[in-house]
């Protein structure tokens, strides 16, 4: 699995914004697509000579190509936008040669890449805004990555003694490029798709066994033994790959059986033990984090954010009509994630949010609320009445007591290599284990909404009181709204909740 498995192409939203549909075939069961999971950025200011600055440019890694990786196959590029850019607009291919490709590293890590000059992101119709939002400036142009290829990936098995292309990779070295995915047929979450495990880990002979089976039982009881708790789907490899350092967080060596390695990715917390929980909340130590079993008087509810966040902002205006409306009776709060994607504006934001909330919290809720509107900060300074003399108090204390600008500027510990850390809310980031913006905890454990709408909120959240206030029986907007901070409602139904994300 590569340390970008978690990313998620912007041009999904590009192409569906514009009118355009990706159709992916795959072509071949050993070569298989990913779709990655974050929203991307890249640096400023950066000269390359080596790089394309006047036509639309797509940049790919050869190799990426001969793997039979669809989203490094140019003909599918420009087939999706060939009627976007119109005549007199075509994509321009390149492949990344040495002195590219290390051009390319300065500003973004993965290829393809899209490069677009400014004076043509108007062809992208509707998405020009989200394109020059959400991306900065190299040079008076927008490199966006579309997928999670990083050059010489394909040597990483064996510590890159296995490096002889036979177009099958399996002749490579089987035993390096086999998985065993634990899964169970009844966890019926997005994450339990046996299409996702073969889409994540593409170089690999996906071998799903279920827990209930005898044998998935047995593996499972000797992974709880050996690690103390375990959800699935769990992911077992035997044979260490390099990129085993760059995952500290996510692997642990079991040495069980035939199996060295084990992957456990945070988010994927599907517990067997739960299926008991309906009849008997202390069935197992997993039926207290279920609704039905963790029923308060009073909900707390934590949003953790990047306050330029995209999908933050779409988040927001999903829960501030059930915020509202429940007043009092829920404990809601937003936090930061502990870095930002989003450069010194949208930390500067998180820094001015989490102090309304600290001096004068009475006025958070409509401060927000204008914010969403426009992103407008000193506007909604005024609409909301805060004492600025106050803010810029602790504004100030904040960020001398948390290295925020420190840490903007030393750019050698940035997550990733790419954002600075933000560490206003570390330890509930570390308490949740928060991979990125948007993630909702109530009630103390992490929740991931299978819908997306005021609606959706509302009920999701009045699972959890013990007794159910009126409140809850009022009908809400039932749609999703667009990412941004306009509000222009969607029937979009994607999980958006790891977008504004660089796992770490």
């Amino acid at each position: 699995m590569r340390k970008s498995i978690f990313l998620l192409t912007l041009v999904l939203w590009v192409s569906s914004l514009a009118g355009c549909s990706l159709q992916w075939k795959t072509t071949n069961n050993k070569a298989k697509t990913s779709v990655s999971s974050t929203e991307g950025t890249s640096s400023t200011n950066t000269s390359n000579s080596n790089l394309n600055t006047t036509n639309i440019t797509l940049y790919i890694d050869k190799n990426c190509e001969k793997a039979w990786i669809e989203q490094c196959n140019p003909k599918v590029w420009e087939q999706q936008f060939g009627k976007l850019l119109g005549s007199g607009n075509n994509l321009n291919v390149v492949y990344t040669n040495k002195n590219i490709a290390t051009s390319l590293k300065k500003i973004v890590p993965t290829t393809p890449v899209l490069s677009i000059p400014k004076d043509k992101v108007s062809l992208f119709g509707q998405a020009a805004a989200q394109i020059t939002a959400q991306w900065k400036l190299n040079n008076w142009v927008y490199y966006i990555p579309l997928y999670s290829w990083i050059a010489g990936e394909e040597n990483l098995c064996n510590n890159g003694k296995d490096n002889n292309w036979n177009w099958l990779i399996g002749k490579q070295d089987p035993s390096c490029y086999e998985m065993t995915v634990l899964t169970s047929s009844k966890c019926h979450k997005q994450y339990c798709s046996n299409k996702v495990y073969k889409d994540m880990f593409m170089w690999y002979y996906v071998n799903i066994l279920n827990y209930d089976t005898p044998k998935g039982k047995k593996l499972y009881k000797e992974l709880l033994k050996k690690n103390g708790s375990q959800t699935l789907p769990t992911f077992l490899i035997n044979k260490k790959h390099a990129y085993i350092n760059q995952m500290k967080k996510l692997v642990k060596e079991v040495n069980l059986n035939w199996w060295k390695y084990q992957i456990n990715i945070p988010q994927f917390k599907y517990n067997p033990a739960i299926e008991a929980c309906s009849t008997n909340c202390n069935a197992s130590p997993a039926c207290k984090a279920l609704a039905e079993c963790d029923k308060t008087d009073k909900p707390k509810i934590d949003l953790f954010v990047m306050a330029h966040c995209p999908w933050w902002t779409q988040a927001e205006k999903w829960i501030l009509p059930v915020v509202k409306l429940l007043k009092n009776k829920i404990d809601f709060s937003v936090k930061f994630v502990d870095y930002d994607m989003h450069g010194i504006t949208s930390i500067n934001e998180d820094t001015l949010q989490h102090c309304i909330q600290k001096e004068e919290p009475a006025k958070y809720v409509k401060y927000l609320s204008c914010f969403l509107k426009a992103w407008n900060t000193a506007s909604c300074e005024v609409s909301a009445k805060l004492d600025m003399k106050k803010e810029n108090t602790c504004i100030k204390a904040t960020n001398k007591k948390y290295n925020i600008m420190k840490d903007f500027n030393d750019k050698a510990s940035y997550v990733g290599w790419q954002f600075p850390k933000y560490e206003v809310n570390e330890k509930w980031n570390k308490k949740y284990w928060v991979q990125g913006s948007p993630t909702l905890v109530i009630n103390w454990a992490v929740v991931n909404p299978s819908k997306r709408s005021p609606q959706a909120y509302l009920n999701l959240i009045c699972k959890y009181f013990k007794n159910k206030p009126s409140e809850c029986s009022t009908k809400l907007l039932n749609n999703s709204y667009v990412p941004m901070y306009w509000y222009k409602t969607s029937n979009w139904k994607t999980n958006y909740s790891w977008l504004c994300t660089w796992k770490k």
